[in-house]
């Protein structure tokens, strides 16, 4: 299965009712001041609400969302690089469901599984390859080794669990985790205004593996539903959380990582080898990962800042400089504009990557001469 036709299945796949389809967030956004865009969340939320707890109307919405992970190209270098990227995409299934009022979660999390599963099923995945994983539950102050000291106890995500069986999951591949993995609690800051921090809604995710046939499982997806939201003393600041309570709205999601499904559905080797990434690394070099996934991430990066205006702040800006240091010298210019070329011509779904190519390589171009002096 062709990626662009996988991206097309998962972009038309029936919606929640009142789903609106949006643009998708640029690299650099409000929302993640200190790094790239990590989700789909966090600007839209912005965006329409100025917050991201207590909405005041439902927003349901659907959209093919960039990410840049910077901590993953160092890991291009292990044994667990067959499944890392420098530049991703993640799309919604159904939805993001952002609701003004707290819904039957029992039902919608059933409806969210099931609809998951019969997915993968459509794509070739059948339901013994899926290891879904939900939280045991615990301590807050042990699941998330000490971040926030205090001792709420999370209830076990049976929800998920029962759903997951009901859904025709093994028994055997449903399994329990006591980490952050599966519960969600998250503290961001934005630049707007001035790196302002922002509550965030808490709740519990499950991961979605699926086993290959190399005995390897590859984590495609995600499922999460939000249950409460921090209570503060003072300030918004980690340190100040003092407890937790019941969030009276409510946050569904189900979403995939597109090249990683499409690198299952086809039993790829590793993710590079998803056809709209492997004529880049035909040219390159089939071993070049960490230099191509970072000259990769720079082309989609300055692509957005050329095309949104969105500049990069002084901790973005040192997360390209050290993408620029993975891309060896021995590339010369023009190679890496012939290798840019082949990255736009097939990825069309990304319209402005060709307008990125000449600040791509005028950046890069900067660095190797100042690094020169």
């Amino acid at each position: 299965m062709k990626y662009q036709d996988l991206r097309n299945l998962v972009e038309n796949w029936p919606k929640h009712e009142g789903c609106v389809k949006i643009e998708r967030a640029p690299l650099i956004t409000p929302g993640f001041p200190g790094t790239f865009n990590l989700s789909f969340t966090e600007d839209p939320w912005l965006k329409e609400y100025g917050r991201y707890v207590d909405f005041d109307h439902n927003y349901i919405f659907s959209t093919v969302q960039s990410c840049v992970r910077p901590e993953d190209l160092p890991r291009l270098g292990t044994q667990d690089s067959w499944k890392y990227l420098g530049v991703f995409e993640i799309a919604d299934l159904t939805g993001i469901l952002s609701l003004v009022k707290r819904p039957d979660y029992k039902k919608l999390q059933e409806g969210q599984i099931d609809n998951l599963i019969r997915f993968l099923e459509a794509v070739g995945i059948p339901k013994e390859s899926v290891y879904p994983s939900y939280a045991k539950g615990g301590c807050i102050k042990e699941i998330t080794q000490g971040k926030y000291p205090f001792d709420f106890l999370i209830p076990e995500d049976s929800l998920s669990k029962n759903a997951f069986l009901n859904a025709g999951i093994p028994e055997r591949n449903i399994l329990p985790d006591l980490s952050r993995d599966t519960f969600l609690c998250p503290f961001l800051r934005t630049s707007m205004p001035y790196s302002m921090p922002y509550s965030m809604p808490w709740g519990y995710r499950n991961e979605i593996n699926i086993g290959t046939d190399s005995g390897k499982r590859l984590d495609v997806g995600t499922i999460e539903y939000i249950l409460w939201k921090p209570r503060f003393s003072g300030l918004y600041n980690p340190k100040n959380i003092l407890d937790i309570e019941e969030a009276n709205f409510g946050v569904s999601l189900v979403a995939v990582g597109l090249e990683r499904l499409c690198m299952v559905v086809n039993d790829l080797r590793r993710v590079q080898d998803v056809d709209y990434i492997k004529p880049f690394y035909e040219v390159l070099g089939n071993e070049e990962f960490l230099g191509g996934e970072s000259l990769r991430a720079i082309h989609r990066i300055y692509s957005d800042i050329t095309s949104y205006n969105c500049l990069p702040g002084r901790h973005q800006k040192e997360k390209i400089r050290n993408f620029i240091q993975d891309i060896p010298r021995s590339i010369s210019r023009e190679q890496i504009k012939d290798l840019l070329i082949i990255h736009t011509k097939t990825q069309p779904w990304h319209q402005n990557l060709e307008r990125g190519i000449d600040s791509t390589l005028e950046r890069i171009s900067q660095y190797r001469v100042a690094c020169k002096k």
